[in-house]
């Protein structure tokens, strides 16, 4: 491949050998072919060769490398590619590279949800998508989200535990001391972090929920995806979602799916058509 260094090109060559070494030898092999796609991606990102970029980090993430800053510099990537398209094929993401961004965002915030770079470029990214049918987010729930995703599910269990320990402390104060001072601020305070600890238990609930979610997927296509009633191609076209948009995936028949959109309405698509997050 082009623009490859003769240092990266003797990276990728040692893995191709690897397969007579032992398994320590291949994961080193694998590593440096990894650092060596790394860098021509990050390369090729700063010289605004966004598609080459795109392709490259793709390629770790097909390798079985995974990372929120992956996902992130693979999005960012996809979507610069596709308004580059403007110049090459007269629209913007004409090539597809919109669906990709999205779902290359949605999986940065899968593993990292408190990245907030990659839920505004997401929010940017969908606002050029056609999903104009989709149920609008309250000012309720977008505080929820943006709340929630403060932390990742672990940390806010974490939290939880040192409320309840605070909880406990101040309880045993209020019930031993005879100092009133004391006594009221060991109530008082006890009962603001029993609150405290109610809503970080929730909010553990909800975020590990969300992470444990394997049924979401996201429209990649170059235009639009016919959406049918029933799983054959000769039925009613219900819906035509455009790249990007994001949809909650039912069940699978052959090479159709069934999903269902933010509104609740249900349909049937090619599985080629949509990718999980």
């Amino acid at each position: 491949m082009k623009h490859l260094t003769i240092t990266r090109i003797a990276a990728l060559a040692l893995l191709l050998a690897a397969p007579l070494g032992t398994r320590a030898q291949q994961s080193e092999y694998a590593d440096l072919a990894v650092d060596a796609l790394w860098s021509s991606a990050n390369e090729a990102y700063a010289e605004k060769r966004f598609a080459e970029a795109a392709e490259l980090y793709t390629r770790i993430a097909e390798m079985g490398y995974s990372s929120a800053e992956l996902y992130y510099n693979t999005g960012n990537a996809c979507f610069k590619a596709g308004q580059n398209d403007i110049a090459l094929n007269g629209r913007p993401f004409a090539s597809g590279q919109l669906g990709r961004a999205v779902l290359n965002y949605r999986r940065a915030l899968r593993l990292d949800p408190s990245m907030s770079d990659a839920q505004y470029n997401l929010d940017l990214a969908v606002d050029h998508t056609n999903d104009t049918d989709g149920v609008p987010e309250f000012v309720m729930a977008r505080v929820w989200r943006s709340l929630r995703n403060m932390l990742s599910s672990n940390a806010w269990a974490a939290l939880s535990i040192v409320l309840l320990a605070a909880v406990l402390t101040l309880t045993i104060l209020y019930l031993l001391s005879r100092n009133v001072a004391l006594r009221k601020a060991g109530f008082f305070g006890a009962l603001l972090l029993a609150v405290m600890f109610v809503l970080a238990t929730v909010m553990a609930a909800s975020q590990r929920s969300v992470e444990r979610r394997d049924d979401m997927a996201v429209v990649v296509c170059r235009d639009t995806a016919p959406v049918h009633s029933s799983p054959d191609n000769e039925t009613k076209v219900i819906r035509e979602p455009g790249q990007g948009v994001t949809v909650t995936l039912s069940r699978t028949l052959g090479e159709w799916s069934e999903i269902i959109f933010a509104d609740g309405e249900k349909g049937w698509i090619r599985s080629a058509q949509i990718e999980k997050i």
